[in-house]
This record gives C-alpha cells, sequence and structure tokens, in this order.
C-alpha cells in the first residue's frame, strides 16, 4: 500500500505539536520530504545542516566487503542529525516511504549561538542528545544472541513511544532490522518467533508488537528500562 504524504503545512503543524530544542524556529524551518533510500541533501561550501526527523525513520550505513550493507546509526522519530559536505562521511539515507525532516541551517544556529546563551545550550542539548543515541545503539548492538538485540531494541522503542499497553509500531521493516543489528532477516524473524512462542511479545500484523511480559523482556538482556508512561510524564 503507497503511503499518504501529506502537503508540507501538514508536516509544520505536526513538528509544532512536538516537543524539541529548536522549538522557536520551527516557523522558518525548511520541511524535506523524502522516499525510501533518497539521500538527505547535503549542501556544498556550507556549514551543513541539522535535520529534525519528523516521520518516517533515516541510517547512515556503510557497505560490507560481502555486499550487505550495515547501518551505523539509525535515527527515528524526534531525533536530530547533523548533515555536512564531508566527502569521507558514509551518506545518510530516507528508510521509509514517508520519511520527512524539518532542517535547519548550521551556519544560523552558529550566528544565534554568538548572541543568545539561551540557544547555546539549546544546542548543546542536540549534541548532546546525538550521544545519547549513539549510547543506547551500542546497548541494543551489545546483546550476545539476537533474541538480546531485538529484546532491547522493542525497549528502546518503548520507553519513547510505546503505549499504556505496551504496544509498539515498529518504525522499519525487518530487513531493515537486520542490517541494524547486522544480521541475516531470517534471524530477526526468528527472534520475533521465539520471544512470541515464549510469551514474551504478541504480534499484531506485520509491523505492531505489543509487550506482554515487560521483565521477562528486561531479564532477555540483563538490565531494567525506565517505564514508557512514567518516562514520558517526566519529560
Amino acid at each position: 500500500m503507497k503511503p499518504i504524504i501529506h502537503p508540507a503545512d501538514y508536516y509544520r503543524r505536526l513538528l509544532g505539536l512536538q516537543s524539541h530544542a529548536l522549538k522557536r524556529l520551527d516557523e522558518s524551518v525548511a520541511i524535506v520530504k523524502l522516499n525510501r533510500d533518497q539521500q538527505v541533501p547535503e549542501e556544498d561550501g556550507t556549514a551543513g545542516r541539522w535535520y529534525y526527523v519528523i516521520a518516517g525513520a533515516v541510517r547512515r550505513a556503510t557497505i560490507r566487503p560481502d555486499g550487505r550493507r550495515q547501518i551505523l546509526d539509525l535515527m527515528l522519530v524526534r531525533d536530530f542529525f547533523f548533515v555536512g559536505d564531508s566527502e569521507t562521511e558514509e551518506p545518510i539515507e530516507a528508510v521509509t516511504e514517508e520519511t520527512v525532516l524539518a532542517g535547519y541551517s548550521a551556519a544560523r544556529l552558529e550566528n544565534l549561538c554568538e548572541r543568545d546563551r539561551q540557544f547555546a545550550r539549546e544546542l548543546r542539548e542536540i549534541t548532546f542528545q546525538s550521544l545519547e543515541r549513539s549510547r543506547r545503539q551500542l546497548i541494543v548492538l551489545g546483546g550476545v544472541t539476537t533474541a538480546d538485540k531485538v529484546s532491547a531494541f522493542l525497549l528502546l522503542l518503548e520507553k519513547r513511544y510505546g503505549d499504556q499497553r505496551g504496544d509498539i509500531r515498529l518504525p522499519i521493516t525487518r530487513y531493515d532490522l537486520a542490517e541494524y543489528l547486522a544480521v541475516s532477516v531470517e534471524t530477526v524473524c526468528r527472534a520475533f518467533s521465539d520471544l512470541q512462542q515464549r510469551g514474551i511479545i504478541s504480534l499484531i500484523g506485520i509491523r505492531m508488537v505489543r509487550i506482554t511480559d515487560r521483565g521477562a523482556l528486561e531479564h532477555q538482556i540483563g538490565r531494567k528500562y525506565p517505564n514508557a508512561v512514567s518516562d514520558t510524564i517526566a519529560a
């Protein structure tokens, strides 16, 4: 089924409903809509651009010697990331057809930082968020088994996007998740089936997962995650 791509004004309104560090610049933001596998645009000769994910997902990836793609960094809704014009960096591409970004000129942000200390703190917050994303992804990839990695990924999604019932809509396909975890898609599917057979999760359709035994999911990775609902309230 072909996804619905709304007009830019729709995504501006959606951006207005989301809380983020560059909120004061929402009115002048550039809305960038991408199809799957389309590269996030670079700006030659400029200081680069910060992007905020309004919808969909993007990846920074490399091609391994065996020809398979390895996702090095995965940016989901409410994540910030930076794109410069360095030829040595891996390209950043859309993972889903309905990927929409808000773009902010890095040069403008730097100028604002020089005049506004509060804004400088907000920009530092974005940098810290990027570092925290890398830390969270290391936790996911640090699992011994694929079931460990899938469990950590589900708990990460629950913390950020889960509802009170523990329902999570997977933002990427199992093929994309396999590239992220550096395993085969068959191995990812077996891990989901294993967790479902053990009563830890329920699969509701292709892209919806319900966590039915959070304690067992945490035990799978050997650590606790903050509760998704309480974490949202605390924020």
